[in-house]
């Protein structure tokens, strides 16, 4: 048998309960014009600290931006950067085609770790975190949405990022 779940683990299950309430939301959105893209399951990592990064099997979606020049974009991950107690793990939506956007800070979903910094410390449990933000103004045509990841401080062995998704919603 295989995807069996421990009804033990509240954790899993909360992340279970999640993914199909995405998958919900997601059907309605898909049938209204917008996408969804989704890497359940993968531990992946960014390269290096201090800058947003592309990594392994990031989300990305391919929407076309209405005349009206709104988008509703919702993403999220479960993850943590264990490095130091304050060292962050961030996700944020770029933005290449029609509208270009670089990720940014301010614009984006955290998460942080908590180890006090010493590295035999286990790390701690993965935290979810998620962000909806509606952009306005945008120029109608074809945009690519892509999530990418930004730590703080640490290295890929101090970091994972899991079960990073994307939805993107054009609006009247």
């Amino acid at each position: 048998m295989t995807d069996v779940l421990d009804p033990a683990d509240p954790r899993a299950l909360l992340r279970r309960l999640a993914a199909l309430e995405r998958r919900v939301r997601s059907n309605e959105v898909i049938a209204r014009g917008g996408q969804y893209a989704a890497d359940e399951g993968g531990q992946r990592t960014v390269a290096s600290a201090g800058s947003f990064l592309d990594f392994t099997s990031q989300p990305t979606v391919t929407v076309a931006v209405p005349d009206s020049g709104r988008i509703r974009v919702s993403w999220g991950f479960t993850g943590f950067n264990s490095n130091t107690g304050g060292s962050t793990l961030r996700l944020a939506v770029a933005m290449s085609g029609a509208n270009t956007q670089a990720a940014s800070v301010t614009s984006s979903a955290s998460v942080a770790g908590d180890n006090n910094g010493a590295g035999t410390d286990p790390t701690q449990p993965p935290i979810s975190a998620t962000r909806i933000k509606i952009y306005e103004g945008l120029t109608a045509g074809s945009t690519t949405f892509k999530l990418q990841g930004r730590i703080s401080s640490g290295t890929t062995s101090t970091h994972s990022i899991q079960d990073s998704w994307l939805l993107v919603e054009p609006l009247p």
